[in-house]
């Protein structure tokens, strides 16, 4: 069940909220800061909340949690997310599991899997991150990567990661097989 807050301050999509205990929530709203021109944005705002499903133009999470959150621009620290679709993405001290964007930035986060045009990783460790470019300092790990500048450097390359598997798959036949005769 979705509740719907139409307040008249974002356009295009109305800040929504889904969840099984949240039939009666309304999602506040905050104004903040847009990143490259400081002007006032309206904002789906989240603190010390724990939501299903998230959709706004722009929304903020604080000492929250969230299944899923698809918006333009997303913001979120000290929080954690699910599933993460948005232009641009913003995390600080949080986590994601699934996170796809445009932009990423991660400073001192943590992220499973990040697909995105342009990552920025600072003090962060990620799984796996596609991304045309990512760059950061040498305090981030990135276990299998695609192509980097600057500091961070993938722990297994992509090629690396899929000669292992076959190599792995190799020895646990051979074992199987091993093991079979053995039986038989």
């Amino acid at each position: 069940m979705a509740t719907r807050m139409d307040t008249g301050l974002t356009e295009g999509i109305d800040p929504t909220i889904e969840g099984d205990d949240l039939s009666d929530t309304r999602l506040p709203q905050a104004v903040l800061k847009a990143s490259t021109t400081k002007s006032p944005t309206p904002a789906t705002e989240l603190l010390r909340t724990d939501a299903g499903s998230v959709e706004a133009q722009t929304v903020s999470l604080e000492r929250s949690g969230a299944e899923r959150i698809t918006a333009e621009r997303v913001i979120v620290s000290n929080s954690g997310a699910r599933t993460v679709e948005a232009r641009s993405a913003q995390f600080e001290r949080s986590g994601v599991l699934a996170l796809q964007a445009e932009k990423v930035v991660l400073q001192e986060s943590s992220a499973v899997s990040v697909v995105a045009d342009e990552v920025r990783l600072v003090g962060s460790k990620a799984i796996f991150v596609k991304a045309a470019t990512v760059s950061g300092d040498a305090g981030s790990r990135v276990l299998v990567g695609g192509g980097s500048d600057g500091a961070v450097q993938p722990v297994v390359s992509s090629t690396g990661a899929a000669a292992f598997g076959a190599a792995l798959g190799v020895v646990l036949l051979l074992l199987g097989r091993l093991v079979g005769r053995r039986r038989g």
